[in-house]
């Protein structure tokens, strides 16, 4: 039975608000998709008026469900210098970054964010999977007797706050001074008589933080936002699945499961290595041991695949289509798109796609869709690059 996350409630807009109601008048995978168990809806009454709200002012999402497992102890950081691509030991507490984990040939397991409250207590936020019974087998091997894992999703309720204005709307909530935080930093705010955790992040490719509190205490601060839109005159509505997705391709990144194979969404061939979806940059090749570090050495320069945007003028469905062109006359696939949205900003479909390596100088292909032949265009890098985004302190108006 899926459930309602805790801030479903807050921020539908649709004439009939009730989760009950909701699930009976839409469809799986049409209008919302399971997120570990919980709905996540493609919008929460207008995709477009979400997507601008983010881009334009402010828009809340609903992080809830996000997968969370708390690794602790005197070998925590030991361990995950050995789950991870790249030392995390060494940074600063109440730091984040963002981290992923190979299999020992090489291809992407998960990636996710990682909190560090100190050397002995961190936070990993992955995709949808529990590594938990993972994480106590790669410590046996290890002999690390001195770390323990717990899965606690459902302990934390969390609230993105995203766009230009998002300083202003956090500031306004009583978190103050938050406008002083570095990207990936965190603080420990008191709320509601509760603990609050604000950090610099998101994934909009904008301005924004993150708000984690116990779910007992979402009411507390859904009525501290209702108060906030008033008083600075904002409507800093909710944003569903849709409004992210073109945010999140905008800002060229990738998601486990729709950009590469994981063991929940094993889709045959594939699996990447990070180099293969541009994640190379947080992999060290010159830190001590990991998984997969042997692999990933030969890989660096023997990947099959490189990470490529699209770009086409119609809103036609692309995900998994075969991308063509023309190699001495003949009709040849040069690889497929991973995932597309529409962008009300830029005003066409947009997306990730992988490209085979000798293919990787195209500028253009053809996907067929019903029969008809559509001309992409193959770019690098993101879409977007905000400098609201890395402002220290963040804009505040």
């Amino acid at each position: 039975m899926l459930k309602e996350s805790p801030f479903f409630e807050f921020l539908n807009r649709r004439k009939n608000p009730s989760f009950s109601q909701f699930l009976k008048t839409t469809e799986q995978d049409e209008g919302y998709i399971d997120w570990n168990g919980s709905v996540l809806p493609h919008n929460y009454g207008d995709t477009e008026f979400e997507y601008r709200s983010v881009r334009g002012s402010c828009a809340c999402f609903d992080v809830s469900p996000m997968r969370k497992i708390r690794v602790q102890g005197k070998d925590a950081g030991s361990f995950l210098d050995y789950l991870l691509t790249r030392p995390v030991s060494q940074i600063a507490s109440m730091r984040g970054v963002y981290v992923i984990f190979c299999n020992e040939d090489g291809t992407l397991k998960d990636d996710a964010i990682l909190y560090k409250f100190n050397d002995e207590d961190y936070l990993i936020l992955p995709s949808d999977i529990d590594h938990s019974p993972y994480f106590y087998e790669i410590a046996g091997q290890r002999n690390l007797d001195q770390v323990c894992f717990s899965e606690c999703t459902a302990s934390l309720a969390g609230l993105a706050i995203q766009g230009p204005q998002s300083a202003r709307v956090t500031r306004s909530l009583g978190f103050d001074d938050v406008e002083y935080l570095e990207p990936y930093q965190f603080r420990e705010y008191e709320f509601a008589g509760t603990r609050c955790i604000v950090a610099r992040m998101g994934f909009t490719a904008d301005l924004g933080y993150e708000l984690w509190l116990p779910p007992e205490f979402s009411r507390d601060l859904a009525s501290a936002l209702q108060k906030t839109r008033k008083s600075l005159n904002l409507e800093v509505p909710g944003y569903g699945l849709g409004a992210l997705e073109a945010c999140r391709i905008e800002g060229g990144f990738v998601v486990a499961g729709w950009d590469f194979a994981t063991e929940l969404d094993n889709t045959p061939d594939f699996e990447r290595n990070p180099f293969e979806v541009g994640l190379g940059w947080a992999v060290d090749l010159d830190a001590g041991e990991f998984i997969g570090k042997a692999a990933l050495k030969a890989l660096r320069q023997a990947s099959t695949y490189v990470i490529r945007r699209i770009t086409v003028d119609t809103g036609v469905p692309l995900e998994g289509h075969e991308l063509l062109t023309k190699v001495d006359g003949v009709e040849t696939s040069i690889g497929s798109v991973n995932c597309a949205s529409w962008s009300f900003g830029l005003e066409r479909m947009i997306g990730n796609a992988s490209i085979r390596k000798a293919h990787m100088s195209a500028t253009e292909a053809t996907v067929v869709v019903e029969g008809e032949p559509l001309t992409v265009q193959l770019t690098k890098g993101a879409y977007v690059n905000f400098e609201r985004r890395n402002q220290v302190p963040a804009p505040l108006d």
